[in-house]
């Protein structure tokens, strides 16, 4: 399979990000940044089912599966941007090294969903219109909000959909019919939606006028 440049460069900036996480432990001897590896890991995979399983032309037969399995992962990859919390926790000769790698790999991993998101949205378009297909687009940026609610504050992990499916929709259900008393959930899961689709929005037009020249 052709690997595309958009690809190769991802590609890239995830090895050397790697390196340098890697190089913070030669430098400081600390490891406690080490988990930054795995995150972005969890953020490739929505990318690759969208790059390599989810064809625009495909019959909503083949696309739903993928899709499902897709929307479960991608919350992981706008969730490396809220590693960059992690700052608090560095010392003072790794702080500078230490807020250039979060945000390096949050930029990465943001890169990564909102390619992915593309990836969805051109599907939708083909198969909708252009108003619920935006809809859509933007109820999927909410929904990976909670997600990443639910992931960075209440410690859930996409694959417990899998092994602790009862006690995940019990807690995010108590979350959702609690929003109005938890103001701090819902605030985050507002900024977030918004900070996310505004993103995508500007990689949307970028990657858009590539293609459409």
């Amino acid at each position: 399979m052709k690997i595309g440049k958009i690809t190769q460069s991802l590609i890239a900036v995830s090895i050397i990000i790697v390196i340098f996480d890697f190089a913070r432990l030669d430098m400081w001897g600390t490891t406690n940044l080490l988990y930054l590896i795995w995150n972005l890991f969890l953020a490739w995979i929505p990318y690759i089912i969208s790059l390599c399983f989810i064809k625009k032309d495909a019959p909503i037969k083949h696309f739903l599966p993928f899709f499902i399995f897709w929307f479960l992962f991608f919350p992981n990859a706008p969730y490396l941007a809220t590693d960059t919390l992690h700052i608090v926790s560095s010392l003072p000769p790794s702080l500078w090294y230490d807020s250039l790698l979060l945000f390096f790999f949050g930029w990465t991993g943001l890169l990564l969903g909102m390619l992915s998101l593309f990836h969805i949205h051109q599907y939708l378009k083909n198969h909708l219109s252009n108003l619920i297909s935006e809809l859509i687009i933007f109820a999927i940026c909410f929904t990976a909000s909670f997600g990443v609610y639910l992931g960075r504050f209440e410690r859930w992990n996409s694959w417990d959909i899998f092994i602790n499916p009862v006690y995940l929709i019990k807690d995010s259900f108590y979350i959702l019919t609690n929003f109005a008393r938890a103001e701090n959930s819902l605030i985050f899961v507002v900024f977030f939606t918004v900070f996310m689709y505004s993103i995508y929005k500007t990689i949307y037009i970028l990657v858009a006028d590539k293609i459409e020249s």
